[in-house]
C-alpha cells in the first residue's frame, strides 16, 4: 500500500474521492459486471474486488488498477497468471520464499482444480498475489502475515481434499510460456516460468518434461509450423540449462492447429504464441 505521486495526482483532480473511484479505479463498476468465464473466474473476479476496495481505503492508487485491471481480465473469461515474481521489487531475503510459494500455486493451476476447487484456488491466488505486494513494501507486518496466511490456508484446503479426490490428485502441473509476435526468443517472464517448471520437475522427481509448440493464426500454416517447433525447442533448450535431462523431455509441434482462443484466419492473437510444458511422474 505505498502512498506514492498517484495520490497526490488523484488527490488533485475535481471530486477526490469520487473521482478517484472511476476509469482505472472503478471498483464498483468491476463488482457489478458480467462474468463470462467458469466458476473460477467469477471466484477471482470476486477476490480481485476484495483487494481493490481494500487498497483503495488506504489510497493506493497503483495496487488499485493493478486488481481492477486484472479482475477484468477474470471476468472477461482470460484470467490472469499468478502474479510473476520479478513483476516486485522483493526483499532479497523474501525472494526464495515467494518463489517457492508460486511453484506450489502453480501445480494447483490445472482444469482439474479450477473446476473442483474454484473458491479455494482464487482465494490461493489472492492471498499470494497481497502477499507479494505488501511484502514488496515491507512495512505492514499484519497485512503480510494476513495475505500469507490466506495462501496457505487455501493450498491446505486444496491439499486435503485432493487424497479423496483421484480426477485432482491426478492432475499434471503444467506451465505456459509466451512468445512475442513472429518470434522464438524467451523474453519476458518466460525464463521465471522455465525455472518454475524445472523445479517442479526436480522436486517431484518426475519422468518427463512435455513440451508442446503453438502458434496463432496471423501467418502461413506452413510458418507457423516453423514457428511453433523453434518455440517448443527454445524451451527445450532452457530447461536443459535448468537441470533437466534431454532424454527427459519430448516436443510436439501443433502450429495453428489447437488454438487457445478461436480466431479467423490472419488474427493477431498473443495468448496463442505459446509453449506448454507438462511435468509428468
Amino acid at each position: 500500500m505505498r502512498k506514492s505521486l498517484a495520490v497526490v495526482s488523484c488527490l488533485g483532480m475535481a471530486g477526490l474521492l469520487s473521482a478517484c473511484s472511476s476509469g482505472a479505479w472503478d471498483v464498483e463498476g468491476l463488482q457489478s459486471g458480467k462474468v463470462s468465464g467458469s466458476a473460477f473466474d467469477q471466484a477471482l473476479r470476486d477476490e480481485y474486488v476484495r483487494l481493490a476496495t481494500y487498497e483503495r481505503v488506504q489510497y493506493d492508487w497503483r495496487d488499485t488498477a493493478a486488481y481492477v485491471a486484472r479482475g477484468k481480465l477474470a471476468a472477461a473469461g482470460t484470467p490472469p497468471e499468478p502474479e510473476a515474481i520479478a513483476a516486485r521489487d522483493l526483499p532479497d531475503d523474501k525472494v526464495a520464499e515467494l518463489t517457492a510459494a508460486r511453484a506450489t500455486l502453480m501445480r494447483y493451476m490445472t482444469p482439474a482444480y479450477k473446476s473442483a476447487q474454484p473458491k479455494n484456488l482464487a482465494l490461493a491466488q489472492g492471498g499470494y498475489e497481497c502477499w507479494m505486494e505488501q511484502q514488496e513494501e515491507n512495512w505492514q507486518w499484519d497485512d503480510i502475515a494476513a495475505c500469507k496466511q490466506q495462501f496457505e490456508a487455501a493450498i491446505k484446503a486444496m491439499a486435503e481434499p485432493a487424497k479423496a479426490a483421484p480426477v485432482a490428485a491426478a492432475a499434471v502441473p503444467s506451465y505456459v510460456v509466451y512468445f512475442n509476435f513472429n518470434s522464438a526468443k524467451l523474453e519476458g517472464d518466460a525464463l521465471q516460468v522455465i525455472r518454475e517448471a524445472a523445479q517442479t520437475f526436480k522436486t517431484d522427481k518426475a519422468a518427463r518434461a512435455d513440451l508442446a509448440g503453438h502458434a496463432d493464426r496471423s501467418g502461413t500454416p506452413a510458418l507457423n509450423d516453423r514457428l511453433s517447433s523453434l518455440r517448443a525447442e527454445a524451451v527445450g533448450d532452457a530447461l536443459m540449462k535448468q537441470g533437466v535431462p534431454e532424454s527427459a523431455i519430448t516436443i510436439s509441434a501443433f502450429g495453428e492447429s489447437d488454438l487457445a482462443v478461436p480466431t479467423p484466419d490472419g488474427a493477431k492473437e498473443p495468448r496463442n504464441r505459446r509453449v506448454t510444458i507438462k511435468i509428468v511422474k
